[in-house]
C-alpha cells in the first residue's frame, strides 16, 4: 500500500515536470527565436541567444544580429541615454563601443562583427545596411556618412525600393564628404531610377529652378539661415516635404529639402521656385545598364513584412493578416474564398526591364476548390492586363486552364513560369520545375497586340487578397524574375 503511494507521488512529479517543460521550455529553433524577438522589439533578448563571440553561418541570424545591433545604437542615442544598456556595452568584451564627438554631442557607435561575414549584394547585407542608416538619429561624422553612402549606391534598390529609398533620402539630410565623379554619377543614376518608382517617397521629385538666386535654407521656413543661392536652370532632387503651407512672392506651396547634384550638399527650398520634371532617361539606362547582370536576382520576398501593414515595394488594397513563419522563412498566405463569386482585392509590384521567367516558391494547400494565387499582368496605356493567372488545389497547379497534378506531398514547391515566345496578341509560356517541363504551350489571355510589338509595356506580379476569406490558403515564400 505504501510502496502504491510512493509511485503515484513519484509518477505526479514526472507528470509535473514534463507540464513545466512543455510549458516555459521554449523548443523552438533558435533563429526562430531571434527573429520573433527582433519583431517584438527585445533586441538585447537576440543578442543574449548567441555567445559574445560566436559568429553563425546563417544569412538570416547574421542579419537579424546585425540589425538589432543597429536598433540598440538608435536607443542609445536616444534623447534620453539608456545608461544600463550603455553600461551593458561597455562591459561587453566582443563588442567595441566609439564614442564620437559630433555637432550634438557624444555619438556612441557599436561596431557591428557581424555585419561583414553577410554576403555581399544578398538580401541581408541590403536589409542590415538600411537598418543601420535608418538607424541613424543626429548627426555623424561626415566620414562616416561617405562610407554608408558609397556602400549603399552600390546595392542594386530592386526588390526593396520602398525602404532602400527612404535610407537613401535620410543618409543625404547629413553632410558627406565629397564624393568622386564616378561615385556622384551613381548616387545620380539611383535617384532618378527611383523617382519613377511609384510607392517610394522619390516618386516624381526630380524638378529644376525657377528663378535666380533662389535662397537655400537650414530649415524649412525663412527664419532658418540662409546656406546657398540657386538659378533655373539647375536640378535637383526632393528628399521630404514640410507640411505647413506658405506663400512666397505669390506662390503657394510647402518647404521642401532637396539634394543638389552640382554641389553635393542638401537644403531647403520652396516649392513654388521648383519646376516638376520628368526622371532622366539617360540615367536612368545608366542605372539599368550597371545592374544588368544581376537581372536574374531580383527577389521578392517577405522578410521584415510584419502583416499590419503592406509588403514593401507593393501597392494596391491590402487586407491585414497575420505573417506565418516556417522553418526559419516568412511566407505571405493567400486564402481561399467562402463566396462561389469570389471577390477579390490584389496588390502588385511594379517590375523594370524585359523578363522572361517567373520563379516562385511556396507550400501546397488543403482546398478542394483552386485558389488563385499569384497574377502576371502586363501594363500598357496605363492599365493593367491578366496575362497569367496561377492558382492550387490539394492536387494540382492551374496556369490559366492548364492543370498538372502534383504528387500530393505537402512540401515546400519551387516552380517556374517561362515566357517563350509571343504568337499574335498572345504570349506562349511553359511551366518547369528545374530543369524538367510540366506543362508546354501555355497561352496568355489575349493583350494588345501592337502594344507587344513596340515594347511600350511593363511586367507586374499581383497576389489576390480574397474579401471573404476561408481557412484554406497557399503560403508564398518568395518570387524571383529576370532574363535567362
Amino acid at each position: 500500500m505504501i510502496r502504491s503511494r510512493v509511485f503515484f507521488a513519484i509518477g505526479i512529479v514526472f507528470l509535473l515536470i514534463i507540464l513545466f517543460t512543455y510549458t516555459f521550455v521554449d523548443f523552438r529553433e533558435r533563429d526562430d527565436k531571434a527573429y520573433d524577438f527582433y519583431q517584438s522589439e527585445s533586441y538585447l533578448k537576440v543578442l543574449r541567444l548567441y555567445t559574445e563571440s560566436e559568429i553563425p553561418t546563417s544569412e538570416l541570424e547574421l542579419t537579424i544580429l546585425s540589425q538589432s545591433l543597429s536598433q540598440l545604437e538608435k536607443q542609445l542615442n536616444g534623447k534620453n541615454i539608456d545608461k544600463e544598456l550603455l553600461r551593458f556595452f561597455q562591459k561587453r568584451k566582443e563588442t567595441k563601443l566609439k564614442e564620437w564627438d559630433t555637432t550634438r554631442g557624444t555619438y556612441y557607435h557599436i561596431e557591428d562583427p557581424y555585419f561583414s561575414h553577410l554576403k555581399k549584394h544578398g538580401t541581408g547585407y541590403k536589409r542590415a545596411l538600411i537598418t543601420k542608416i535608418n538607424s541613424i538619429t543626429k548627426p555623424i561624422p561626415k566620414t562616416e556618412v561617405t562610407h554608408y553612402l558609397l556602400l549603399l549606391i552600390l546595392e542594386d534598390p530592386r526588390g526593396m525600393e520602398e525602404s532602400y529609398s527612404e535610407a537613401l533620402s535620410h543618409l543625404l539630410k547629413f553632410p558627406f564628404e565629397p564624393i568622386g565623379e564616378i561615385e556622384s554619377d551613381f548616387l545620380l543614376q539611383t535617384l532618378h531610377f527611383l523617382s519613377q518608382i511609384s510607392g517610394t517617397n522619390l516618386y516624381h521629385q526630380t524638378a529644376t529652378i525657377r528663378g535666380k538666386n533662389v535662397n537655400l535654407r537650414s530649415g524649412p521656413g525663412r527664419e532658418n539661415q540662409e546656406v546657398g543661392k540657386v538659378s533655373e536652370p539647375e536640378e535637383t532632387i526632393c528628399l521630404e516635404e514640410d507640411g505647413a503651407e506658405e506663400t512666397i512672392a505669390g506662390n503657394e506651396g510647402h518647404w521642401k529639402r532637396c539634394y543638389f547634384p552640382n554641389t553635393q550638399k542638401t537644403a531647403w527650398i520652396f516649392s513654388g521656385f521648383l519646376k516638376e520634371t520628368l526622371a532622366n532617361e539617360s540615367s536612368v539606362r545608366e542605372f539599368e545598364k550597371r545592374f544588368k547582370s544581376v537581372d536574374n536576382e531580383i527577389r521578392i520576398d517577405f522578410e521584415g513584412w510584419d502583416g499590419k501593414k503592406i509588403p514593401p515595394t507593393f501597392f494596391g488594397n491590402y487586407i491585414p493578416r497575420d505573417t506565418i513563419r516556417v522553418l526559419g522563412e516568412t511566407g505571405f498566405p493567400i486564402y481561399g474564398s467562402d463566396s462561389k463569386k469570389p471577390n477579390t482585392y490584389r496588390i502588385c509590384k511594379k517590375l523594370s526591364g524585359n523578363k522572361n521567367y517567373f520563379e516562385f516558391s511556396f507550400m501546397p494547400t488543403d482546398s478542394d476548390t483552386p485558389i488563385p494565387f499569384i497574377e502576371i499582368q502586363i501594363q500598357y496605356n496605363h492599365l493593367e492586363h491578366l496575362a497569367y493567372s496561377i492558382s492550387l488545389d490539394k492536387s494540382s497547379i492551374w496556369v490559366n486552364q492548364n492543370r498538372y497534378v502534383l504528387d500530393g506531398a505537402k512540401r515546400r514547391e519551387n516552380l517556374s513560369l517561362h515566357i517563350e515566345n509571343r504568337q499574335g496578341d498572345k504570349w506562349n509560356a511553359s511551366l518547369w520545375r528545374r530543369n524538367t517541363g510540366l506543362i508546354q504551350s501555355i497561352r496568355s489571355y489575349p493583350l494588345q497586340e501592337s502594344n507587344l510589338e513596340v515594347g511600350k509595356y511593363s511586367w507586374e506580379v499581383c497576389l489576390p487578397l480574397a474579401t471573404k476569406p476561408n481557412r484554406d490558403h497557399v503560403l508564398l515564400f518568395e518570387v524571383r524574375t529576370g532574363i535567362h
